[in-house]
């Protein structure tokens, strides 16, 4: 890859590192301002919703006005909206929750255009026989990141509030879009005369591609659960370190710099371990490690073992996209990468917001720990459902024997 490349993949690295304070200041605002595990479901809701609907409009405009241009205007847009919520909470010394949930949606509308807009953009940049590599290296940016983040923001909670941090926050995505401005190297424009379908049929058209290929659809469905997964753990990790077990901010930190230290271990052993394994191999092995992290979760009575599992889940979740994005990239045409992806990325990331809504409407007396057990056992049966079919077709499951 380019020296240029590696310009553009440090300002996917801001980006990331937005995205991990972010993550990990607004959980820490809104329960702190609330006291309540069902805001702090609700706050991941409205995150995520707005996230993942936008994803086909994202699709869509990556395919018509290029990758480039979109994934500057995302960060540009994520950064004014985290600096005037900043400004306002500077201005006035109180914590606007409906501000802050505003921000949120809007830095997650933003960050679905970002997302695509990278995707649809890294085949240009890349050789076939590089993907594999370069997908690695995009999970790594993020899961170093996810230590670094949270490490930061742990150490500046010394001297800074959750709501500080909003100003670091908006710094990170701004140098981000000024980095893909400067080092992104200039891609193909989409062909104008390309003729395209009005939007809704166009989805309609691209689901039914979708979900009518056996293989995508297995990808998907599996996806979707891990997500599930993946969303009570992110919804309710602030509220079980601060509630559950009576821990300070900094102990909130401590949980996602484990996450990230033990995921982006992972991530470099992906690189040797596909020396012995194929990449579907190490998909299902780190798709049943997230299942087990899960049920780990679920049935922790300290504050180690859930984070234990919190870790398991969160770092096998890297190795995991890795055959994900992989295998989907061998049975997409290049015209519809743009489309096809943000509407998988839109089935895979609709369970994150259903976590945020069970939350908010569970059982307080008993937490929310014992969401983690259906979403597991259900992980599970569906892998045993799938795995047959999907390790005959698979095209990352036959590159050891060619």
């Amino acid at each position: 890859m380019s020296p240029r490349i590696y310009g553009l993949l440090l300002s996917r690295f801001l980006s990331a590192l937005g995205d991990q304070l972010l993550l990990f200041a607004v959980p820490l605002i809104v329960y702190r301002s609330t006291g309540s595990i069902r805001m702090s479901g609700l706050a991941f809701f409205i995150e995520w919703l707005p996230r993942v609907l936008s994803l086909p409009i994202a699709g869509q405009i990556s395919d018509r006005f290029g990758g480039k241009r979109l994934y500057i205007g995302a960060d540009a847009l994520r950064a004014l909206a985290c600096l005037t919520v900043a400004l306002w909470v500077a201005d006035q010394h109180q914590v606007p929750i409906m501000a802050v949930m505003l921000m949120m949606g809007g830095c997650a509308f933003a960050y679905a255009q970002a997302f695509i807009a990278l995707e649809t953009s890294l085949p240009q940049l890349v050789s076939p026989a590089q993907m594999p590599t370069a997908q690695s290296a995009l999970q790594a940016i993020d899961q170093t990141s996810a230590i670094a983040g949270p490490a930061a923001a742990s150490l500046l909670m010394l001297w800074l509030t959750p709501e500080q941090l909003l100003w670091l926050t908006g710094s990170a995505f701004a140098l981000s879009a000024i980095g893909a401005q400067c080092f992104c190297p200039a891609l193909a424009r989409p062909d104008a005369k390309i003729k395209r379908p009005a939007l809704w049929h166009h989805w309609r058209a691209s689901g039914a591609k979708v979900l009518g290929h056996p293989v995508l659809r297995a990808l998907v469905i599996l996806s979707v659960s891990v997500n599930l997964i993946a969303g009570l753990a992110l919804a309710s990790g602030a509220a079980i370190t601060l509630g559950r077990f009576g821990l300070d901010p900094r102990h909130f930190g401590s949980l996602q710099g484990s996450v990230g230290i033990l995921a982006v271990c992972v991530l470099l052993a992906v690189p040797i371990l596909l020396r012995w394994l194929s990449v579907y191999r190490l998909g299902i092995a780190s798709y049943t490690a997230i299942a087990l992290g899960g049920l780990l979760m679920a049935s922790a009575a300290n504050y180690p073992l859930f984070v234990l599992g919190y870790a398991i889940c969160f770092a096998a979740c890297g190795s995991f996209n890795v055959f994900i994005r992989s295998e989907r990239l061998l049975w997409i045409a290049e015209a519809e990468r743009g489309s096809l992806i943000s509407l998988i990325v839109l089935f895979n990331q609709l369970s994150l917001p259903l976590a945020g809504l069970l939350i908010s409407l569970a059982d307080t007396r008993h937490g929310p720990q014992w969401l983690f057990y259906p979403a597991s056992l259900l992980a599970c049966l569906l892998i045993l459902a799938l795995h047959p079919g999907l390790h005959r077709q698979a095209g990352t499951a036959r590159v050891m024997a060619e």
